[in-house]
């Protein structure tokens, strides 16, 4: 070849790589909240430019929202058990942990036993549809983002629509029976722990927008729906005691407030919300060490300080989306979520023992997730060296995407 043909050749090469580069830095970026949405569009950039790794847990993603295609939708007027306002489109539950008192007739007012689930409050499906629709939602949208095939959108418009939008299937917007304790009030603030994802969900919501299938009226409606519900949080009797809650139930409240204010396009709300009411909890949550001593307490233990530190790094990446650096705050006591998430790391790298009391398994795995994602952030050694002995599990390289 001569050089002149070779020379042709290699220009040729390197305007096409320009091209696609330029193609994949043009995509638009995902307008998410909790998940990160420079991560998604470096995800999808390693996807298309054929990295095998990424392709391999995108193949994971398409297999579990493959199976998700299948799935009915939920509703809330599914139940046979009627809240006290005789009205099925009310979101309806049980306290998990409060059990008959075997000293009265009927077993009430009921005790608690904290940590231990009573299976009664498993009857009632309406926390399972949450939980369950809000996975669904986010892995379609994930999927969806990745693959732009429209059969994923299409999926979650068909499961928000019936949940939120449909006359004879759509939840009330609001939490006035949630987590009931029979004998004792028909509804508490804790059940707001239980909509928790609806925050995964939204962002699923996210990444399906712009979609043929979800339209602006689905849009709107959807956004109408949350602007309901995070009023209903703010100024209700049951949702006010929400924000009182110190330990993770209060992390989880900040989370859905501020997600679904920005949500809504209250963007100007959710940072004041952040400046002025969720810094102020890192004192009320966290010891000089890092340390939980709210969830320390607790029968499970490890399981309330992994939950809790996930809430705040959440609520890190919406400090991001706002402009309020959740990441780096350091109050005048010195404390900080980076000195919670290196607190746990010599428990979750087997060099300490967990002493405290849980009445689970402890899964030490459960940390993974939170170094992979605080890496990037803090650079720091021992982060870095515990995540270089874990093995990709077919879960870890789906969470690779998110």
């Amino acid at each position: 070849m001569s050089f002149t043909k070779l020379l042709h050749k290699i220009t040729l090469i390197l305007v096409l790589e320009i091209v696609l580069v330029a193609n994949i830095c043009a995509d638009t970026t995902p307008l998410t909240f909790i998940l990160d949405r420079e991560l998604l569009k470096r995800n999808k950039y390693e996807i298309r430019t054929g990295n095998e790794i990424y392709l391999t847990a995108l193949s994971d993603l398409v297999l579990a929202a493959d199976n998700v295609l299948n799935n009915p939708p939920y509703t809330v007027v599914n139940k046979t058990i009627i809240p006290p306002s005789g009205n099925k489109h009310d979101y309806f539950s049980l306290a998990p942990y409060w059990w008959p008192d075997p000293t009265k007739r009927n077993g009430r007012p009921y005790k608690q036993k904290d940590g231990r689930t009573n299976p009664e409050a498993n009857v009632i499906k309406d926390k399972f549809y949450v939980a369950s629709l809000s996975k669904d939602i986010q892995l379609l949208g994930l999927t969806y983002y990745y693959t732009e095939d429209e059969k994923y959108a299409r999926k979650a418009t068909e499961l928000l629509r019936v949940f939120f939008i449909d006359r004879a299937t759509r939840m009330n917007p609001n939490l006035n029976y949630g987590q009931a304790i029979l004998g004792v009030n028909d509804g508490r603030s804790v059940a707001l722990i239980e909509t928790q994802h609806f925050v995964n969900l939204i962002d699923g919501v996210q990444l399906v927008a712009g979609s043929d299938s979800w339209t602006p009226k689905d849009h709107e409606a959807l956004t109408n729906w949350f602007s309901q519900f995070y009023k209903w949080m703010l100024n209700s009797s049951i949702g006010k005691e929400g924000i009182k809650s110190d330990n993770n139930i209060g992390t989880y409240y900040d989370i859905q407030i501020i997600t679904y204010a920005l949500f809504t396009e209250n963007k100007s709300f959710a940072k004041s919300y952040l400046i002025n009411n969720v810094m102020k909890r890192i004192d009320v949550q966290f010891d000089k060490d890092g340390s939980q001593p709210l969830e320390l307490k607790r029968t499970k233990s490890w399981t309330y300080c992994i939950k809790n530190i996930r809430g705040w790094m959440m609520l890190a990446n919406l400090g991001a989306v706002t402009g309020v650096d959740i990441w780096n705050y350091r109050t005048s006591s010195g404390k900080s979520l980076e000195q919670g998430i290196l607190w746990l790391l010599p428990y979750a790298a087997g060099d300490k023992k967990w002493d405290y009391e849980e009445i689970r398994s402890v899964n030490l795995d459960w940390f993974i997730p939170i170094a992979r994602t605080s890496l990037p952030v803090y650079k720091n050694v021992r982060l870095a060296s515990y995540l270089s002995h874990k093995t990709l599990t077919s879960r870890s390289k789906k969470e690779l995407l998110m």
